[in-house]
């Protein structure tokens, strides 16, 4: 399997980047610098530029430089000798994205074509914080294998938002109520088909990658636990029958923004029985596997981002995260405030480049 490269990375008024452009090494690139300067920036520009969207905030808002209406990153991949040129640009709180000059058909399109998988710090969560840190992995996923699901997914929000507003306005007797329940259940069930899938497929994957880098005999369950179930009419139903409860809570008490993956070790919930070190390594089994997965849907291996690793990582940990990477030949761009602690003896062509206040050196 042939990997993606980013070839090119440009960068106008993202952050505390004000025209900044990245030329990385195929192979691993080593970006270090006090915090602060722009470190994470870049790896977060190429995030945006592969994706559309930052993997720190959901608030596009937030991206364009202090004084600037217009923040914009280009991007140059190749992949099997071709090369694709993705676009971003942030104004007024609303993006506007092309591939090769042109508009895609849909973001999930765009988000496919130049696979890419970012660890930073809120990654640390994955094992032991809240259900929606697992929910958004498993959509990362599923986007590569069923596309379809980013589309469900934010029907069937709409759709449950719609419901909400009019329990809260006219109460379980509203009349429009079957007719978003019906939309709710259509996408919901949809969207539980989608992600059980790609539990299993992640869970399967994790627990090798699991085995591997945590201590010898400690087993690791994963398993998806739906909060709604895959058939459209039960779905209806239960959210019909539900109308009273939820008015009354102010939230639905059914259906996949309720899903979680349970996670365990010996049987016992990982959340309650973990120590640092396990969730650490859980965490990395997780992105792993994530790794694995994206690379067979996309048939090429992504761009791997890892954001200050040897901060959030200890030694044990960043040592068998780095021997298996380098027994992979995908694009590994690194950041670090200490870049001797970058162990990449086992890799070839090791680019070194620092920031400082927003630039490149």
């Amino acid at each position: 399997m042939r990997p993606l490269v980013l070839c090119e990375l440009a960068v106008t008024d993202l952050r505390n980047l004000a025209r900044t452009t990245l030329r990385p090494s195929p192979r691993v690139t080593v970006i270090s610098g006090p915090n602060g300067h722009g470190k994470t920036s870049l790896l977060e520009a190429a995030y945006l530029a592969a994706t559309s969207r930052s993997f720190r905030t959901s608030k596009l808002g937030e991206l364009p430089r202090h004084g600037c209406e217009r923040g914009e990153v280009t991007a140059t991949f190749t992949r099997d000798g071709l090369s694709c040129v993705q676009e971003v640009v942030i104004e007024g709180g609303r993006r506007a994205v092309r591939a090769e000059g042109k508009r895609p058909r849909s973001l999930a399109a765009f988000a496919t074509r130049s696979p890419v998988v970012c660890f930073h710090a809120g990654e640390l969560e994955l094992s032991q914080g809240a259900a929606a840190g697992r929910r958004t992995l498993l959509d990362r996923v599923a986007l590569f294998f069923d596309p379809v699901s980013a589309d469900d997914r934010e029907r069937y929000e709409d759709a449950m938002r719609q419901r909400k507003r009019a329990l809260d306005e006219r109460g379980p007797t509203a009349r429009e109520l079957d007719a978003f329940e019906a939309l709710a259940a259509t996408h919901g069930a949809r969207l539980t088909v989608a992600r059980r899938r790609t539990a299993q497929a992640l869970a399967e994957v994790t627990r090798r990658w699991f085995e591997r880098i945590a201590p010898r005999g400690l087993a690791l369950g994963a398993e998806y636990a739906p909060g709604g179930v895959d058939d459209a009419a039960r779905f209806a139903t239960e959210l019909s029958l539900r109308r009273g409860r939820d008015h009354a809570r102010g939230s639905a008490g059914f259906g996949p923004h309720r899903d979680d993956v349970a996670l365990s070790l010996d049987g016992h919930p990982a959340r309650a029985v973990a120590s640092q070190g396990q969730h650490r390594a859980l965490t990395i089994a997780l992105k792993l596997g994530e790794l694995d997965l994206v690379a067979e849907a996309a048939a090429a291996l992504p761009v791997f981002l890892l954001d200050d690793v040897s901060s959030e990582l200890d030694q044990a940990r960043t040592a068998a995260l780095f021997e298996v990477l380098a027994e992979r030949q995908g694009q590994l761009l690194i950041t670090t405030t200490r870049p001797e602690l970058i162990d990449t003896a086992r890799f070839s062509d090791r680019l070194d480049l620092s920031v400082r206040d927003g630039a490149l050196g």
